[in-house]
């Protein structure tokens, strides 16, 4: 049976591990109701560029520079910037991995996200560039990302564009998935019953850059809030455990301590009793 000093060191061993784990809840509860506002903002105009999008697809992807179809296909890697967050980053990584290597083309990488320039980085793995963006994604951090795969278009270096990303579908559950941007495949023009002043063209060349940033910035979105959704739950399962942990060792400090004193009351009753 351990002495009751061992039990106490390892008693304030798993305090301070409830104390972090606690701070760091709180800290996602915060991030989480900051994400969740930015989200809800960002949410209605989002759906209006996914239908402008829609609606002309063909002529959007005519806006930006062609693509070489003989090129590497671009893969991008988005990671949180942080640990500690379950299996969320090596889920997606596991899953890039494979996506990648069962890839029979060519590619290059960009890295988003500290986890995964780190993981990049240890297995030796190249990659094109990285960039490391806020917790709180800023919109203007899309269009740095944007602006970097149309110079990749423009010099001819790519063939295709795929995001593999976690897709935040609610606290509890975010998915690994792959999502091919800028897609011209099949594309047959509609007719839309929109009226586009001065011109279509004018319209569609302000418009595209717009559009694309719209749909890289709902992307980095969802990456932050399935992070610190999955910091927030696996946070939370830790303090719980934490706090279990402590109440069974002071249980058990109590009851060795209860232990010690009758032992000690009998033995001074026993010397009187001689």
């Amino acid at each position: 049976m351990p002495a009751i000093q061992v039990l106490k060191k390892k008693l304030r061993g798993i305090q301070s591990t409830q104390k972090i784990s606690k701070a760091m809840k709180t800290i996602s509860s915060i991030k989480i109701s900051q994400l969740t506002t930015v989200y809800n903002n960002y949410n209605e105009y989002g759906k209006q560029c996914e239908k402008l999008y829609e609606e002309y697809k063909s002529d959007l992807l005519g806006a930006l520079p062609p693509m070489n179809e003989t090129a590497s296909v671009c893969y991008i890697v988005i990671t949180s910037n942080k640990g500690l967050c379950g299996g969320f980053n090596s889920d997606l990584l596991k899953f890039a991995n494979e996506e990648i290597q069962n890839s029979k083309n060519e590619h290059i990488l960009i890295a988003i996200g500290k986890q995964a320039i780190t993981y990049f980085n240890n297995k030796h793995i190249e990659y094109e560039n990285s960039f490391i963006f806020n917790d709180i994604p800023d919109y203007s951090e899309a269009l740095l990302l944007l602006n970097y795969v149309i110079e990749l278009r423009k010099s001819q270096k790519i063939s295709s564009v795929k995001v593999i990303y976690q897709k935040y579908s609610n606290m509890m559950k975010q998915t690994p998935c792959v999502q091919e941007l800028f897609c011209d495949n099949d594309i047959q023009p509609g007719e839309s019953k929109t009226l586009l002043m001065p011109d279509k063209q004018m319209v569609i060349e302000n418009v595209a850059p717009v559009i694309f940033q719209s749909i890289f910035y709902k992307l980095l979105l969802e990456v932050a809030l399935g992070a610190n959704a999955s910091t927030l739950m696996t946070m939370r399962s830790a303090y719980d455990t934490a706090t279990e942990y402590c109440e069974q060792l002071e249980s058990e400090i109590n009851r060795q301590r209860q232990s010690a004193v009758t032992a000690d009351v009998l033995e001074t009753a026993s010397e009187f009793t001689e």
